[in-house]
């Protein structure tokens, strides 16, 4: 009978290959192929990214070593920067990717090797409802890189922030009562081209100038005529990589509208995660507002939105946080990309198409998007708003 035993293992590891040190792109390829299979499985992946300390000091062979045997075979070691290496470990929750963490950062101590570390994970409960939030720049993220700007995440209860910079005295195991790991979900973003970011600004500053002077102020007077309450409407929307902003409208509803909702949820067109009231059926609609939604007008106010960076002219339109809690894993890429005042499931009919469906149109305009398709949709908006309504 053969025997097992641990010198054999150590005998067999030591055999083998080392692990190739992937290149940015060959790591970003497997990042975004693991992404797919756990959003298939509904598995859980982490990426441990270690950086050497400020000082222009390039990753040392001997650290990158001491990772490539720290990490299981089927792991992906790669390239980020000079300075910095990132493992993709599959079939790895947060807790796990800590103890691997907590390994390397002892072996290094040892070597006299000192390395910052970052943890993170996908998916993880990643929405924060807060109603007061610091707004950034959408499109300030990369995509696989660690950047400073976060979006509002609620991280694992009891956890602390994620960078540690660690010497050969410390490592994490203070730490492993307290997971740090912080969600990819943000640096899965698509970045906002410029031009698009250009033509944004080119249309919504002006046409918010001439709306302030004319339509807005009659509209106005016609809201705070026809019922009592604010003439904009905010709300709560997800924005960009899961950040969350305030979302504006003219109002078009009963002030209670929002909290009153549960007396008409089996009215639901949609009847999956969104919901969609039958046309002209809505019982919170006030006179004037059926009007406004008839024409779209309620929706003229987001154009302060796409000039403050939060929404574009073109992109899915923002959901609210307690939707996006009900998408499946493959749904959230509907955040990769900033969220705008159309796109091709509003044009198509929103009411007409079906949530999944909806879905696969914004997930397919994100991969295909081009100048040509945002003309396109921007051609046939008009139509779609005045047939149909922009929703919602």
């Amino acid at each position: 009978m053969l025997r097992h035993n641990k010198s054999d293992s150590n005998h067999l590891k030591s055999a083998l290959p080392p692990a190739p040190l992937l290149s940015q792109a060959d790591l970003s390829q497997v990042f975004e192929s693991e992404r797919a299979r756990t959003e298939r499985t509904g598995s859980v992946f982490s990426v441990v990214v270690f950086e050497m300390p400020k000082g222009g000091l390039p990753m040392p062979p001997k650290a990158v070593e001491i990772i490539g045997d720290t990490a299981r075979i089927y792991d992906s070691l790669g390239q980020i920067d000079r300075q910095t290496t990132g493992v993709i470990l599959p079939e790895c929750e947060p807790k796990d990717a800590i103890k691997f963490a907590d390994r390397v950062i002892v072996k290094l101590g040892k070597e006299n090797l000192r390395a910052g570390v970052k943890i993170f994970s996908y998916p993880v409960d990643w929405l924060d409802y807060l109603e007061h939030e610091d707004d950034e720049d959408s499109s300030g993220h990369g995509t696989i890189l660690p950047r400073s700007k976060k979006p509002n995440l609620k991280r694992p209860a009891g956890s602390k922030p994620s960078h540690r910079d660690l010497d050969q005295d410390e490592s994490l195991r203070t730490l492993m009562e307290e997971p740090t790991c912080e969600d990819l979900e943000p640096y899965f973003v698509v970045p906002l081209p410029k031009w698009r970011r250009a033509l944004d600004i080119a249309v919504s500053l002006p046409t918010l100038a001439v709306l302030s002077v004319t339509l807005l102020p009659i509209v106005a007077l016609l809201i705070k005529l026809d019922s009592k309450g604010d003439i904009f409407f905010r709300q709560t929307r997800v924005g960009q990589g899961g950040r969350h902003f305030t979302f504006f409208k003219l109002r078009s509803m009963c002030m209670d509208a929002e909290a009153r909702q549960h007396e008409i949820e089996h009215l639901n067109k949609q009847s999956e995660v969104i919901f969609k009231m039958p046309d002209g059926l809505h019982p919170f609609v006030t006179g004037v507002g059926k009007w406004l939604r008839t024409l779209s007008i309620d929706e003229l106010p987001q154009l302060w939105n796409v000039l403050r960076g939060e929404m574009s002219l073109i992109g899915p339109r923002p959901p609210l946080p307690a939707e996006v809690a009900e998408y499946k894993p493959w749904q959230r890429r509907r955040l990769d990309f900033v969220g705008g005042l159309t796109c091709e499931w509003q044009v198509r009919g929103f009411g007409k198409t079906g949530f999944t469906k909806g879905v696969r149109l914004d997930l397919d305009y994100i991969r295909n998007r081009n100048w040509r398709v945002d003309f396109m949709i921007l051609l046939r908006t008009p139509a779609a708003a005045l047939n149909n309504g922009i929703p919602h």
